[in-house]
């Protein structure tokens, strides 16, 4: 799905769709992202989030080797209510 409305109505669908390591990976990447390669919980769960849109890989303080969490994976957290990750301390709250 190309545009970020329509993918609202089907964000708990996708929520359930995910294994509970990509779950645990997304959310480390909205709580403590973007989070570099070395620290990435799953790397194939990473690079399946990836393929779905709702990761995306980018630079940090002018390093590579990141990946963030997308739009479209907050709405899929909050669709599923899951318990987040805590904050990277530092971070704005």
């Amino acid at each position: 799905m190309d545009t970020d409305e329509g993918y609202f109505s089907y964000a708990p669908i996708a929520w359930d769709a995910l294994s509970s390591a990509q779950r645990e990976v997304m959310n480390q990447l909205l709580h403590q992202g973007p989070v570099a390669d070395g620290n990435i919980i799953s790397k194939s769960a990473r690079g399946d989030l990836i393929e779905a849109g709702l990761a995306v890989r980018c630079c940090y303080l002018g390093e590579q080797g990141f990946t963030a969490a997308s739009y479209k994976a907050f709405t899929v957290f909050k669709a599923g209510r899951a318990e987040r990750f805590p904050i990277k301390p530092g971070a704005p709250a």
